[in-house]
């Protein structure tokens, strides 16, 4: 495969492509991560560069790569041999992404090598949009066995705007997507928990599955059982959500659900749905170096040789691993398994027909 990463955090938005695209001579794919502020002119300049590739790009907290994590820095990767790739976009994500299928089937109808190719998708933030996105894309995806990765955009870490990008077009209410083909073998592919249940399972009992509010677990008060849970009042909940989130069960797998807020002091309001009826658990933290580490062992034992990797890592694990001085120590520790990968860090990760939060996500290009 040959591919180029390159970075620039010049503030002019023109000499900023120029120096993170300076190696990339004919690309058939280009992804970019950026901040928000100027990550409408980069998409422009980046297809005016290179009108013949894609470009596909989404805002973040940071963007991640062997070297580091990188805020409010452009970061551009090339793909300029080794793949085939096809691209689409579903608009109105939040509600009506069903009408765009076409774009799916089109795409999808150019790849029969599922254990080498994925669909690549990145969706817009803060709108509930991700769960409708993933019916849509596995509507076709599914049938065509083609695994579906990815993640929400991201911002600052305040929730106010995340934008994504396809060929220039910068939205705000939409998901872009391009399936990519490796020629040169399979794909792999990794989710990694850094949170462990705790003894306290519980049953959705009343939930608003479209808000992603849980009204009642067990048929009492979500917001009173996740407090008695923790041994807190309601009113000192708010300080417990960030490092206390909700597993959600499906048979053997476990799927985190961040919590958002609490609503009219009773209500829990979640960044991904949780169904009525569905089983969940509160999960607390596990010694995260150490299961990161345990998944880099796994990664390099099945795939010796990776060409290249690509990571969705959460924009609340980005936070933490900030706030514990690891950020910087966490990008070159998957750098040194992995060797060459780029990475973005958002309000969500996709795998499959799975929305969930607080979650790592890699793709191993063998």
């Amino acid at each position: 495969m040959n591919y180029k990463i390159g970075r620039s955090k010049n503030s002019n938005p023109k000499a900023a492509v120029a120096e993170s695209a300076s190696q990339l001579h004919n690309p058939k794919l280009i992804l970019f991560y950026s901040g928000v502020d100027q990550f409408e002119e980069f998409a422009a300049e980046i297809k005016e560069r290179f009108p013949q590739a894609i470009s596909m790009g989404a805002t973040t907290f940071a963007a991640f790569c062997k070297d580091g994590a990188f805020k409010e820095t452009l970061m551009v990767i090339g793909f300029e041999e080794g793949i085939r790739c096809e691209a689409g976009l579903l608009q109105e994500a939040d509600q009506y992404s069903l009408k765009y299928v076409d774009q799916v089937i089109r795409c999808a109808s150019q790849f029969n090598k599922p254990e080498n190719t994925i669909c690549l998708e990145f969706s817009s933030a803060l709108i509930r949009c991700e769960e409708l996105v993933l019916s849509t894309i596995n509507a076709v995806m599914e049938k065509k066995k083609i695994p579906v990765f990815g993640g929400s955009a991201g911002d600052k870490g305040k929730a106010e705007k995340t934008m994504i990008a396809l060929n220039g077009q910068v939205f705000q209410n939409a998901c872009v997507f391009v399936m990519i083909e490796n020629l040169g073998g399979r794909i792999r592919l990794y989710r990694e928990n850094i949170y462990k249940p705790t003894t306290h399972y519980f049953k959705a009992t009343k939930v608003d599955v479209r808000k992603r509010i849980v009204y009642e677990y067990d048929n009492k008060p979500a917001a009173k059982v996740m407090a008695d849970a923790l041994g807190v009042s309601i009113a000192q909940l708010p300080k417990y959500l960030d490092q206390s989130p909700m597993g959600r069960i499906i048979g053997n797998e476990m799927y985190i659900v961040a919590n958002n807020t609490v609503v009219n002091g009773s209500a829990m309001e979640y960044h991904a749905r949780i169904y009525n009826n569905s089983q969940v658990v509160l999960l607390e933290a596990d010694q995260y170096q150490s299961v990161i580490g345990e998944t880099l062992k796994q990664v390099k034992q099945e795939c010796s040789r990776p060409s290249f990797t690509l990571m969705v890592n959460c924009l609340a694990r980005s936070l933490l691993f900030e706030a514990d001085g690891y950020l910087n120590e966490f990008a070159a520790t998957v750098g040194n398994s992995v060797g060459d990968f780029a990475g973005f860090a958002g309000y969500g990760e996709q795998l499959n027909e799975q929305h969930f939060n607080q979650t790592m996500l890699l793709a191993v290009f063998e």
